[in-house]
């Protein structure tokens, strides 16, 4: 591990979401997009889903949701706002639903 992924794991934005910071350096490495010394982290409030929770958010330029179930944050980040809309264009569901995570990301950007 570099010293690099050591900060960025180390971060406090990170440090509950161990799985979240993996994925990013993943994305760092694969696309050549790099978070910067100081980067801004925008976050919808999250919503409930009878007894699950979801949030979206961005993180510099990659986007991520995290599912609440189970009493645990699960994550998954994206490289791009395009990436991300493609995630929730291809969830089955209804247009409603699909118009809703949409907008949330256009907040985002």
């Amino acid at each position: 591990m570099t010293t690099r992924e050591e900060r960025i794991l180390s971060l406090p934005f990170f440090q509950d979401k161990q799985l979240l910071a993996k994925q990013v350096i993943q994305f760092e490495k694969e696309t050549g997009v790099y978070l910067p010394n100081q980067f801004e982290v925008k976050q919808i409030p999250p919503y409930e889903f009878g007894e699950r929770k979801a949030v979206i958010g961005r993180v510099h330029t990659f986007y991520f949701i995290g599912i609440y179930k189970q009493e645990v944050w699960q994550y998954q980040a994206f490289a791009n706002e395009m990436k991300c809309k493609e995630f929730f264009i291809a969830l089955p569901g209804e247009d409603k639903e699909l118009a809703f995570w949409l907008n949330n990301i256009e907040l985002l950007a």
